[in-house]
């Protein structure tokens, strides 16, 4: 059993009602902290001898927090003072469940220690003692002898009487409030805060929904890690391309889109041009560069009177997007490809302004680049292309508000 402490306000109907505990007793005798806090008002503390008489009979440490609150009405002072008993309290007992009893005292009280069951960061748990005749407690006698309380009855080792603690499901509105706030993340594919987000109240979700944002968030970083081991089920789930060259360029398309939706232009810019020429170097096939060295060299003596100067990494011949769309043109391939190829060049320019100078790319249109990527995608890899490939985050997205 995991250790508890509990807070408790001490109101009019601690610790005995008539022949019955009051809440506070009875969430003591049931859920056994080791550790209560209460709480008492400047009209309260005239309870505390009866308080901690009712208390003698278990093995429990007391701490008082005696205050000179003359207004029990006044919502907005207990919304400021639980706030920092219950840090204290946490900060003291780390290890430790927290039990709130929402039923002693004013009706403000309650409601402020129930806002903060929702609006904490860790975790608080709610309990509430319904009243011994099931009803309202209005004209039963205030006060009575500990020694006749008849929740204090026993046989065999067990109370006779009902455990009357619930446990009210205030922590949906948490869940609601903090499951909209997951969604809108997700939703502006912001996967690492979402993750922080749900990690901080993972208690209240499902375990998958974390592991799914986490597959996402390293997915969408082109992070090899996500093909691991751990995430072969999201990489089951989502393989909608089998054929490698066409599943990356699927993925970093959609990488791409994420950017333009959410306006990072200049990531757009920067993952732009290996994604055109990705596509490009697919869509002319196999050649050799011996075979291109001479096309090339008349292609830049027209265009500047130099010669073509290859650039080589790891030890190979790569070609950017212009040489391509030369290469296209020697091998005869359709004018229309060529020009859409060619139109995507004027976005790609504006990359050496970002490796080179403080810039920030803000002028140009995504939509217009990517429907030109998508186009191509289609036309170079046909029907390896899947639709939901092409929707891949959204599809993920999906699934993660399924989850949640």
């Amino acid at each position: 059993m995991s250790k508890r402490v509990l807070f408790s306000c001490i109101g009019a109907t601690d610790p005995i009602r008539q022949e019955y505990d009051g809440p506070m007793l009875h969430i003591v005798r049931h859920y056994k902290p080791h550790k209560v806090y209460l709480f008492f008002t400047k009209e309260m503390v005239k309870k505390r001898e009866d308080v901690i008489k009712a208390l003698d009979s278990f093995d429990i440490e007391i701490e008082d927090i005696i205050t000179d609150i003359e207004d029990p009405h006044n919502f907005d002072i207990f919304s400021e003072e639980f706030n920092k008993i219950l840090l204290k309290i946490k900060e003291e007992n780390n290890d430790s469940e927290i039990p709130l009893n929402i039923t002693s005292g004013t009706t403000q009280m309650s409601s402020a220690l129930c806002l903060e069951v929702v609006t904490s960061h860790f975790r608080l748990k709610p309990i509430q003692v319904i009243t011994p005749i099931k009803g309202s407690n209005e004209g039963v006698k205030f006060g009575g002898d500990i020694e006749n309380n008849f929740d204090s009855l026993m046989e065999d080792g067990k109370y006779i009487t009902p455990n009357r603690c619930i446990e009210p499901n205030i922590l949906s509105f948490r869940r609601n409030s903090v499951k909209r706030d997951i969604i809108s993340l997700v939703e502006h594919f912001e996967y690492r805060a979402a993750a922080e987000k749900l990690e901080n109240n993972q208690y209240l979700f499902n375990d998958n929904a974390l592991s799914l944002i986490k597959y996402a968030e390293l997915r969408q970083n082109d992070n090899e890690e996500y093909r691991g081991s751990k995430w072969n089920e999201w990489n089951d789930e989502f393989d909608y391309t089998k054929d490698l060259n066409a599943k990356l360029a699927c993925d970093y398309y959609c990488i791409l889109k994420n950017k333009g939706k959410t306006g990072e232009l200049s990531y757009f810019v920067l993952l732009l041009k290996p994604l055109a020429e990705h596509i490009a170097k697919h869509y002319i096939g196999n050649f050799t560069d011996n075979e291109v060295i001479d096309v090339l060299n008349n292609y830049y003596q027209e265009k500047n009177k130099t010669n073509y100067k290859p650039s080589i990494y790891k030890g190979k011949v790569v070609y950017n997007l212009e040489q391509y769309i030369c290469i296209m043109t020697y091998k005869n391939k359709p004018d229309t490809i060529i020009e859409k190829f060619r139109e995507v060049l004027p976005f790609i320019n504006s990359r050496n302004d970002l490796a080179h100078f403080l810039y920030r790319e803000d002028t140009i249109n995504p939509n217009r680049a990517l429907a030109l990527i998508k186009e191509l995608l289609i036309c170079v890899y046909g029907n390896k292309v899947k639709k939901n490939s092409l929707k891949l985050y959204e599809k993920i997205n999906e699934r993660i508000i399924q989850l949640l």
